[in-house]
């Protein structure tokens, strides 16, 4: 066999920096420890060989602590006498990434969410593809120049425009957005994937040049978008809540789509929520904001009643029917009446709670809810599917209660299989199609019953000629902190389907208040006597929440430290804190300050989180603002 040759051992030497060859020649980057306290800016020479090639923004490599980490140049600053200093060792990819706005953004950022700043760099830019980096260079013409940043910022302007009924909100949107293109290019925010669809087709029949700017694009179109985006190729563009922060070029405008929506709250740390970074990057660079929708969300409807947004309200009235449940029943006797002669007039859409057969089950003789050995609730999934654990998943094939061992149980909690079985009982001969999450329905619905359950039904030709709530008790009844206007912005924006002469039908008790702004179609009465609840009891948006989640036997001392910090002044004495919540072996507390003490208690919160960062503790996970506080 024959023997490879023999090679001479070699030895890689790093080549020493060459000197600096500008005045500019310190640059001050955020670099990527992956350490808490270590997030402020550091000081690192520009060797004379890079120095043409580092900007802000640029991404870097420095020696750090022993390693080479990635860094981002914030600042290039003259040398002003400062000695040993390390030098930048090279510079990542071809373009800068980041432009002066957005650095400023992510620094006010940090400071609102308490984050090391490499927390929303990893938000904001996509995963470099060198292939398509290079491409894309080479691609640029030589006569592409830098547009003149404005002198000064002009004032932001911030609106809500709320959508009218019995109106296509797609085409509406898709329209605005091409007719706002006058103005500059804009950028447009959606809930979801499947609201950027809806719109981008819009725009597309409408032969309207857009960019998408989302998920669903894989590592390499999601670069080259966000490239074309940086340069400026693109004047409008479409996404979901990370498209937030783009460096639209000559950007003019942000539009918002549906701000009451829980999908712009960020799920990873820090937590931030799209819309208050759309409202700070308006003030901060003097864009205008224009909120759509049916109804504002309790920030935006807060800021209104300040007069720091104009609400643009949309003329209309919708007919609504109220009929309580007297004996249990699904629909009232007058509700049942009212439907056969509307599917004489067109489709009728019924919303149900949620999905499935039946969510719990109870004894039929004493009433009592069955739950699993493991605590979870018994539940049948789908017709004809066997009674199971909605926790551990074990099946009960022979079921009794297990207090008076009767064998014979009855539904609670229905869902839309259990429904549409139900309604098809009572308009026999009437074709029924169901849509959820796990099957939609698709395409335009032309008659018959369409049971859906929330922001799952597809739109009518001609609209609905009825709308139906069902177990509307049921729905208005959640314990969670964001039902009231999530319930709200439901019905309005499942009222919209409704044909001119529609019917919208409430199958609860009669009393409530929204009723009214239903039928003036005016979202602001029902939000303003919310708010006011709130403002007495000093809950959100009157109030800065933090919440911090850690171990059990920590988190008890943590409360009582604050309680000593408050009684020696160091903190405000308005400060509340609630909890210890159970979280599983975890528990957490929630801080609640007034919005004016809101940044003492912030400072104080981030010096305990870098103390317990630099004596290499474990770190809390920490929400500020969060979508809810009841979950």
């Amino acid at each position: 066999m024959a023997k490879a040759p023999l090679r001479l051992k070699s030895e890689l030497i790093t080549r020493a920096p060459q000197p600096p060859s500008s005045r500019n020649c310190v640059a001050q980057v955020w670099v990527d420890s992956g350490v808490f306290h270590l997030d402020g800016l550091y000081s690192y020479l520009i060797p004379g060989d890079l120095d043409d090639q580092i900007a802000v923004g640029s991404t870097v490599i420095v020696p750090f602590n022993g390693r080479e980490l990635p860094a981002l140049v914030v600042t290039r600053e003259e040398l002003s006498g400062r000695a040993n200093l390390k030098s930048i060792i090279k510079v990542e990819g071809l373009v800068e990434l980041f432009t002066q706005s957005q650095i400023e953004l992510i620094s006010t950022l940090t400071a609102r969410y308490l984050a090391p700043p490499f927390d929303l760099i990893r938000a904001i830019a996509p995963v470099r593809v060198p292939a398509v980096e290079r491409s894309f260079v080479a691609s640029l013409t030589q006569d592409s120049t830098e547009s003149e940043a404005p002198s000064s910022t002009p004032p932001s302007s911030i609106e809500y425009l709320q959508l009218p009924p019995y109106r296509d909100r797609r085409k509406l949107i898709a329209e605005k957005l091409s007719a706002s293109l006058n103005g500059g290019p804009l950028l447009a925010l959606f809930p979801d994937i499947r609201e950027v669809d809806e719109i981008s087709r819009e725009l597309t029949e409408m032969g309207v040049t857009h960019q998408r700017y989302d998920s669903s694009l894989n590592r390499s179109e999601r670069f080259r978008a966000y490239l074309e985006i940086l340069s400026g190729a693109c004047s409008l563009v479409i996404g979901t809540r990370g498209s937030v922060f783009l460096p639209v070029k000559s950007l003019r405008s942000i539009f918002l789509f549906n701000d009451t929506s829980e999908h712009y709250f960020e799920q990873r740390t820090p937590g931030w929520c799209a819309r208050d970074v759309a409202i700070l990057r308006s003030r901060m660079e003097g864009l205008s904001l224009t909120f759509l929708g049916y109804t504002p969300s309790l920030e935006v409807g807060k800021l209104i009643d300040e007069g720091a947004i104009n609400f643009r309200r949309s003329s209309g009235r919708v007919s609504v029917v109220v009929t309580p449940q007297s004996f249990g029943e699904l629909l009232p006797t007058k509700a049942v009446t009212l439907l056969r002669q509307r599917l004489k007039e067109g489709p009728v859409l019924f919303i149900t709670p949620s999905k499935g057969w039946a969510h719990a089950i109870r004894c039929s003789r004493c009433h009592t809810l069955s739950k699993c050995l493991c605590g979870g609730a018994l539940e049948i999934a789908h017709a004809g599917s066997p009674i199971s654990c909605n926790h551990c998943g074990i099946e009960r094939a022979q079921w009794s209660c297990i207090w008076c061992e009767n064998p014979t149980y009855a539904i609670v909690g229905r869902g839309i299989e259990r429904h549409a079985h139900e309604i098809g009982a009572l308009f026999p001969r009437v074709p029924i199609r169901s849509s959820s999450t796990d099957s939609p329905a698709y395409g335009l619905v032309e008659s018959g019953i369409l049971i859906a359950t929330a922001a799952m039904a597809p739109r009518a030709i001609n609209g609905y000629s009825a709308v139906v709530f069902l177990e509307g008790n049921r729905l208005k009844s959640q314990s969670d902190f964001r039902a009231q206007e999530r319930v709200r912005e439901l019905i309005f924006s499942h009222a919209s389907l409704l044909r001119a002469e529609g019917l919208l039908i409430l199958v609860e008790d009669e009393g409530d208040p929204l009723t009214t702004s239903l039928r003036i179609w005016n979202p602001l009465p029902a939000i303003e006597r919310e708010l006011k609840e709130r403002a007495d009891l000093q809950l959100p948006p009157f109030v800065r929440t933090i919440e911090l989640t850690m171990d059990a036997s920590e988190i008890v001392r943590l409360k009582s430290a604050l309680s000593r910090a408050q009684g020696e002044s160091r903190l405000p004495k308005e400060l509340r804190v609630l909890g210890p919540i159970a979280k599983g072996e975890r528990a957490s507390i929630v801080l609640s300050t007034p919005l004016e003490s809101a940044e003492t208690v912030s400072e104080m919160i981030h010096e305990f989180l870098r103390r317990r960062s630099a004596t290499r503790k474990s770190l809390p996970t920490l929400r500020i603002d969060p979508y809810s506080l009841s979950r």
